[in-house]
């Protein structure tokens, strides 16, 4: 297994974002592939923090090992945009239903995992730390092992789509699944020597703060108006599915449901595909990257 190091939660990127210089732009003439893309990621993404918290728990016997908030929360997953747009149907990608349905399980089963973690964070500051421990310790190892039982299925499922992405992904996907086989079995693949959370340095990492939106909008162009959808967005601007055809270096406005309107210049289009980039970038506590 790679060496370990603390990376951020977002540990995942899309090969757009490391190839292009544009937002969102795809490699790839399919344009269904950059949902596909995201939707690896994110499911990557939560597969690796459900190991890192259920490694977490795993050594909550031990001696001097990581228990608190502060230091286990940060790595809870929660559910990413995409996966709602998935549970409604409307995602567009060629996923048969036995994918999308374990995709859907993982997230379902984090819930609870979730809720027994936030019952021991408040017990914990009541009580104690190692009390609490002791007296959540076997609802948290069920649900969280569970959750890497789920994630481990959709993890290999989700293997035969990686052909049509970029290597780096299937090497992040044995990798994955060999922490949470470690993980379901009790071990903790996610702690360093001092008992602290670290991730493994997975080949395919997140190099820009781009963020899946998965949002309608509307999308005004030569002073027409189109329904269009944010796929994710970046400081730089917004990748698009669902646009009409757009001309390079035009100016474009977008309108989100909560009435955020932007100003861009069409920067690629391929397709029912486009990048926009920001006429004004965001800043970095932007809602849209961090909410």
């Amino acid at each position: 297994m790679p060496p370990f190091s603390k990376l951020s939660r977002s540990g995942f990127a899309s090969q757009s974002s490391l190839l292009s210089e544009h937002p969102g732009e795809p490699q790839y003439p399919d344009s269904s592939m950059p949902m596909l893309e995201a939707l690896v990621c994110e499911v990557h993404s939560a597969a690796l923090l459900t190991a890192a918290v259920a490694s977490a728990i795993n050594a909550f016997k031990r001696d001097s090992m990581v228990r608190g908030e502060g230091m286990i929360r940060p790595y809870v997953p929660g559910e990413p945009a995409i996966i709602s747009v998935l549970r409604n149907g409307m995602l567009e990608t060629d996923l048969d239903e036995d994918t999308v349905r374990l995709i859907t399980q993982l997230f379902d089963d984090l819930t609870p995992a979730r809720i027994a973690l936030d019952d021991y964070f408040s017990d914990a500051s009541q009580i104690g730390e190692d009390r609490s421990a002791a007296l959540h310790l076997l609802t948290l190892s069920t649900v969280w092992r569970r959750a890497c039982q789920d994630a481990l299925l959709a993890v290999r499922q989700l293997h035969a789509d990686l052909r049509q992405l970029p290597t780096q992904y299937t090497s992040n996907s044995k990798l994955l699944n060999n922490v949470l086989q470690d993980a379901i079995m009790g071990g903790s693949p996610c702690l360093d020597a001092a008992g602290n959370i670290a991730l493994p340095d997975l080949p395919q990492r997140r190099q820009s703060a781009r963020r899946t939106v998965c949002q309608p909008c509307q999308l005004t162009y030569n002073r027409v108006t189109h329904k269009a959808f944010v796929r994710d967005v970046s400081p730089g601007g917004f990748g698009l599915e669902r646009v009409p055809h757009l001309v390079p270096k035009t100016v474009v406005q977008i309108e989100l449901p909560s009435g955020r309107r932007f100003t861009g210049v069409v920067a690629w289009c391929s397709g029912s595909s486009a990048g926009v980039r920001f006429t004004r970038p965001l800043l970095p506590n932007d809602p849209l990257l961090t909410g």
